[in-house]
């Protein structure tokens, strides 16, 4: 991913999830980011494995789309600035598509 592809990828990220809320449940081992007054989880980390479980059709599918990134240094981006903006590492992200 080049660093304009970055810029970009980041604002919108910034723009679209800033203002998405942390919450615990299941003694912590379980944690979601979603928008307020939302029951639409956007990330799920899994403490067990170590995981973080991302809605596909609002983060990464559009980043694809919009900027022609490629499809794992999408997902590394992603993860990173997780990491970064809501404190969640993890070893591994992996998209889903929400039920319907």
């Amino acid at each position: 991913m080049t660093d304009k592809e970055k810029n970009l990828v980041e604002k919108f990220l910034n723009r679209r999830f800033n203002d998405l809320v942390l919450s615990e449940f299941k003694d912590g081992k379980y944690k979601t980011l979603k928008t307020k007054n939302s029951k639409k989880n956007i990330f799920l980390y899994e403490e067990k494995h170590d995981m973080i479980f991302c809605n596909s059709d609002v983060v990464i599918d559009p980043i694809l789309k919009m900027f022609k990134t490629d499809y794992s240094e999408t997902y590394d981006f992603v993860k990173e600035w997780i990491k970064c903006k809501f404190g969640l590492d993890c070893i591994d992200i992996v998209g889903v598509l929400p039920p319907e």
